[in-house]
């Protein structure tokens, strides 16, 4: 396909999370199709996800020296008119902010577009840096939101409603993410030395108390000790987090004395070999939005619980591919997962759920259509 498009993928850094999953696996299906494409980074972070980035992807760091740093959009205008950008996609409110502050729209040949990854703001704090970031979405040409439910909170929260927006799922890719699909290795359960018939429940998260990791705990604890069947029942975290919040964490397992059954794997390049373990997909979330990491575990056929926020409502079809539990309540969590436990959902039917609505291809093609068309 040969395109006379240059598109231009904007983060504020490559933090490890869905959003910066989402603007990678973005980012390389524009370069399969053709398109000259740069992604901009406002600060320099040692990532893994950067083994993801296809090669000819151009990677431009304009790092900022402050976290607001007001002058940044000179040196931003300036690389999008030598590379003859003329579409750019902006991931989150705050890069939309230091990439266009004082940036006036001039140019009517660069349509700009702003990405939208969060629904509750953690603290007061980023509630009002949002509020005084969103005065910034006139200098685009349309909000994108990742779920229906996403776009009713900014609305009820912040009173917005813009008028240029529309509604574009997460996706996948269902190849890379499918049994078997990952390279041979030994079995997870055998390297962790989890016996064989002993079941696990998979939380894959950035460790954040808004991630609900304490109540993944508590819900496991509870799951050993009203449920008499469950008790070989093991808990696997990935990803990594503050370590002084990591020990807090700790602290509690070694509490309930669940040392043998809850793991801290950190972040892994390839999460597939704990997929191919996984007996259910949890997220314990009181801030969620619309989760890569769940749409993975479905690729899988793995039965997902999620806490009923965000855009779980529109992921978890009940009774087919999981169930909903309530946010912050650790009896909820654990009843969801024995429920889960108990149950003989069709691998291959939960699979199709994620391959039928929420492809990588099928994200693309809205993507393609919205910003290009």
């Amino acid at each position: 396909m040969k395109n006379t498009n240059s598109i231009a993928i904007v983060f504020n850094g490559l933090y490890v999370g869905g959003a910066e999953k989402f603007g990678i696996s973005l980012a390389n299906k524009f370069v399969e199709n053709g398109f000259n494409t740069t992604i901009f980074l406002f600060k320099d972070i040692n990532s893994p996800l950067f083994d993801q980035i296809e090669k000819r992807i151009n990677i431009v760091y304009i790092l900022r020296r402050s976290k607001y740093d007001y002058m940044l959009h000179r040196q931003f205008d300036l690389e999008i008119k030598q590379r003859n950008i003329n579409k750019v996609v902006i991931l989150g409110l705050l890069p939309l902010l230091l990439s266009r502050f004082m940036s006036f729209k001039r140019n009517k040949n660069i349509s700009y577009f702003i990405s939208l990854h969060s629904s509750i703001p953690p603290s007061f704090k980023i509630y009002m840096q949002n509020m005084l970031c969103l005065l910034y979405t006139r200098k685009t040409d349309k909000v994108l939101f990742v779920c229906h439910n996403q776009k009713k909170i900014w609305s009820a929260k912040y009173l917005f409603n813009p008028q240029q927006y529309d509604v574009i799922y997460n996706g996948v890719d269902i190849e890379y993410f499918k049994p078997g699909a990952g390279p041979e290795v030994a079995n997870q359960k055998e390297t962790m030395l989890i016996p064989p018939a002993d079941k696990v429940i998979l939380l894959v998260a950035t460790i954040r108390q808004e991630k609900g990791h304490a109540y993944a705990i508590e819900s496991l604890n509870i799951l050993h000790t009203k449920y008499a069947d469950k008790q070989n029942t093991h808990l696997i975290f990935l990803g990594d987090g503050d370590e002084n919040y990591i020990s807090e964490l700790k602290k509690i397992v070694n509490h309930y004395s669940l040392n043998s059954f809850v793991h801290f794997e950190g972040n892994q390049k390839d999460v597939r070999k704990y997929l191919e373990i996984a007996d259910v997909f949890t997220l314990t979330s009181s801030s969620e939005t619309f989760s890569i990491a769940a749409l993975e575990a479905m690729c899988y056929g793995i039965p997902i619980s999620l806490t009923n926020i965000g855009g779980a409502s529109e992921m978890v079809f009940e009774g087919k591919n999981g169930l909903l539990s309530i946010a912050q309540n650790a009896n909820s969590i654990a009843l969801t997962w024995a429920n889960l436990l108990d149950a003989s959902f069709n691998k291959i039917a939960i699979r199709k759920i994620a391959v039928d609505n929420f492809s990588l291809d099928f994200m693309f093609a809205k993507y393609l259509r919205t910003i290009i068309e």
